[in-house]
């Protein structure tokens, strides 16, 4: 039986980057439009539509950790020159300085948890994340920002959320994970021990407005399918939150760390 959140020292909230600190959407349409238009480019005899039907298909029939743009490669490019499909597939970093956007009411969000909370950032992220952090003037909210390709160490493996841990020199019980997904953040993060918030938005309601016709099309393939199952009821590992809006944090966070009392 460990002692709660409540125990002496330090608090820390870890917050994921996609869909938590920026949107994912924006940068997904890029990839999924660099790959579309790359494969365009040697011969691929799909539209951008059809693309994306493929793209649902596969999500429909195949756990989260596929890569469907491999899929949809394999499936429909063999054509194509090898180079260019790696291209496509792979080699789309080129797409992802300036395709983050801040999810409405982060920096609201994170000027009043820091007034009570050390805070820091757990990503499955390239290191190029360091640079849309300052470009948005939102690193100096953080003491630590663990970013998977940077440590080694990729969500939803637990040990990534161990190591923010020890890191921060905190008890595991002190330390608590916001997160979009159950998979990659929450179950992880209670398997380590952390408490959790689950940040559930409506991306219909999201302020981001799509900049050409592809990301439309891509924003609204995702709303109709995502490929991640987000059922936790009965798990072992449900959120101690669920919350619709960053506006909603702070007050979750706050009723979950100042708990009193000791956890069976």
């Amino acid at each position: 039986m460990g002692v709660l959140g409540n125990s002496a020292g330090p608090k820390w909230v870890f917050l994921d980057m996609g869909n938590v600190i920026f949107y994912d959407l924006p940068l997904l349409a890029r990839i999924w439009r660099y790959f579309y238009l790359t494969l365009k480019e040697g011969g691929l005899g799909l539209s951008f539509e059809e693309v994306l039907r493929e793209r649902e298909k596969v999500l429909e029939n195949n756990p989260p950790e596929m890569n469907p743009r491999k899929m949809i490669a394999d499936k429909f490019a063999g054509h194509i020159d090898r180079e260019i499909v790696d291209r496509a597939v792979n080699q789309w970093l080129q797409v992802y300085s300036g395709s983050n956007f801040p999810v409405a009411g982060i920096n609201d969000a994170l000027e009043s948890l820091r007034e009570n909370y050390n805070l820091g950032i757990i990503a499955n992220q390239p290191p190029l994340a360091m640079d849309e952090l300052k470009k948005h003037r939102l690193e100096g909210y953080f003491q630590h920002i663990i970013i998977s390709d940077m440590v080694g160490f990729h969500k939803p493996d637990p040990r990534i959320f161990q190591y923010a841990v020890e890191l921060a020199g905190a008890k595991s019980d002190q330390c608590l994970m916001v997160g979009d997904r159950i998979d990659n953040d929450v179950r992880p993060a209670k398997i380590t021990g952390m408490r959790t918030v689950w940040l559930n938005m409506d991306y219909h309601q999201m302020d981001y407005q799509p900049a050409d016709n592809y990301e439309k099309l891509y924003i609204e393939s995702y709303l109709r399918i995502t490929g991640i199952a987000q059922s936790y009821k009965g798990s072992g590992y449900e959120p101690d939150a669920v919350i619709k809006n960053l506006g909603e944090l702070p007050q979750a966070v706050e009723s979950i760390l100042s708990e009193q009392g000791v956890a069976g």
